[in-house]
């Protein structure tokens, strides 16, 4: 009987031990809420003394930058390339509204510059309201260059439900073969 007290007690004092290091080790980290354009990511940031340590996939993604992540070499890379989009009517007019139960062919003007990596293909693609993505186009990138222009095909698309219809940009890197949203516009409807 006296050795299984012993033994209890032991054991008891160990998990407290053990479990104080843990608490002591926890105390100096927070968990944060993290928020990109007032919507909440999924995955919390972590401050611990004074440094705030940010979930860099996220961060990526919700800033539309792509990440090359290399575990063999301990490296974590974001490039944000700077992309703009301007959405062309038949006429080559800029627009940005469109009246619903109407359709139309228009063409995206993508103007590209900063690229600090490779990438192997552009997409676009345009979703309705109701989530119905279509792509406009979907082409290899040949030309190696860290600022370009890129005008899609004429794509006919049919606008029917009142809403706004996103159009997105979408590059490929070269290495993973992963594809990474880079832009991304608003189409209104009337």
């Amino acid at each position: 009987m006296g050795k299984m007290r012993k033994l209890a007690v032991s054991t008891i004092c160990l998990m407290l031990v053990s479990g104080g290091g843990l608490l002591y080790a926890a105390a100096g980290k927070n968990e944060l809420s993290m928020y990109v354009n007032n919507v909440l990511l999924k995955q919390p940031a972590v401050a611990t003394e004074g440094t705030v340590y940010l979930p860099a996939e996220q961060l990526a993604e919700n800033m539309q930058a792509m990440i090359a992540l290399d575990e063999s070499a301990g490296t974590v890379k974001i490039y944000k390339p700077n992309v703009n989009t301007v959405l062309l009517d038949d006429q080559g007019k800029i627009f940005g509204k469109v009246r619903s139960e109407s359709s139309s062919t228009f063409s995206a003007l993508v103007q590209v510059d900063r690229l600090r990596t490779e990438i192997s293909d552009l997409k676009i693609t345009i979703t309705d309201p109701a989530g119905k993505t279509d792509i406009v186009d979907n082409q290899p990138i040949t030309e190696k260059k860290d600022s370009f222009w890129f005008k899609s095909a004429a794509y006919s698309y049919k606008v029917a439900d009142k809403g706004s219809y996103t159009v997105q940009v979408y590059f490929k890197d070269a290495a993973s073969k992963k594809w990474f949203l880079v832009s991304e516009l608003q189409i209104a409807t009337t």
